[in-house]
């Protein structure tokens, strides 16, 4: 199916398909941060008094970030709406628009945050792809640092959303599968295998936590990716003792000292620590 994906900068209240002018301000938006719960535009934007003869208001303004396509046949708007209610804050919402026989209507809406970035939207397939910067765990609501990709499916008129990773885990597809290791080896060429790489095993998770098997242990933390490198913090353990031989301390030690670089192919990574000193090895978990 080939979609048609606009970026349309500015504020103009319309854009143009084909020969076709979308008017947004022509639009009855709906949204639970107005009292009224339904609003239009004025030249792409909608303002009411917060109170009675008070000079605070809620302003909802149409972004510069919009898509235009064709998803199931169907001609398709996303478009991003920013409503500031008087307050600090400013809160971003996906609306989704649809076009039936009597023009363009608003079918849906999604909330994005408060005071994020949004980077870029697309259409692809039946899918909204949203690349926005959001808050990581520390980040002060006034400034966020976590990019992350949203996706959307459009299903029937409404957004559902599908799978959400930060922009890093997304290009480097690590989040999800148990990854099994197959051994460290060191610069002075020793090499240290475990005896089953099941016993062993890590996950990232798409929020920024990680589950670990230690052979007879289970341990929790959490991990940063920027780019190509990878910081792991274990936190959390059971306390059971593994039998001798066990190389527990050594898994938890390679993945949790420093920051590695991050390596992947399709079935396997390797992360390289501490300069080079030593390399760890994984391979994707087959099967249950």
């Amino acid at each position: 199916m080939m979609l048609l994906i606009l970026s349309i900068l500015g504020m103009s209240a319309a854009v143009n398909l084909h020969d076709e002018v979308i008017d947004f301000d022509s639009i009855a938006f709906f949204s639970s941060r107005i009292p009224a719960g339904k609003f239009r535009l004025y030249h792409g934007e909608y303002r009411e008094a917060v109170a009675p003869n008070s000079a605070a208001e809620r302003v909802v303004k149409l972004t510069d970030q919009r898509a235009v396509g064709v998803v199931n046949g169907a001609q398709t708007a996303g478009v991003v709406l920013a409503t500031a209610l008087g307050g600090s804050g400013t809160f971003y919402d996906l609306a989704l628009l649809l076009k039936g026989p009597e023009g363009w209507k608003h079918v849906d809406t999604v909330f994005l945050g408060d005071r994020v970035e949004i980077r870029s939207m697309e259409f692809h397939e039946n899918e909204m792809r949203i690349e926005m910067t959001t808050h990581g765990p520390r980040d002060p609501l006034c400034c966020p640092t976590l990019r992350v990709v949203k996706r959307f499916a459009v299903e029937t008129g409404r957004l559902v959303e599908v799978n959400s990773n930060t922009a890093d885990e997304e290009e480097a597809g690590i989040v999800g599968p148990v990854w099994e290791w197959n051994g460290t080896a060191h610069s002075d060429g020793k090499r240290v295998v475990p005896p089953d790489s099941k016993n062993y095993t890590i996950q990232w998770l798409k929020d920024g936590t990680l589950m670990v098997r230690a052979d007879c242990n289970s341990k929790g933390g959490s991990y940063s990716l920027n780019g190509d490198s990878l910081t792991v913090t274990i936190a959390l353990s059971t306390l059971a003792a593994c039998p001798e031989g066990s190389l527990e301390n050594q898994f938890v030690h390679d993945l949790s000292d420093g920051a590695a670089r991050l390596v992947t192919h399709p079935d396997t990574l390797s992360l390289d620590l501490n300069y080079d000193e030593w390399v760890m090895t994984f391979s994707r978990k087959k099967g249950p």
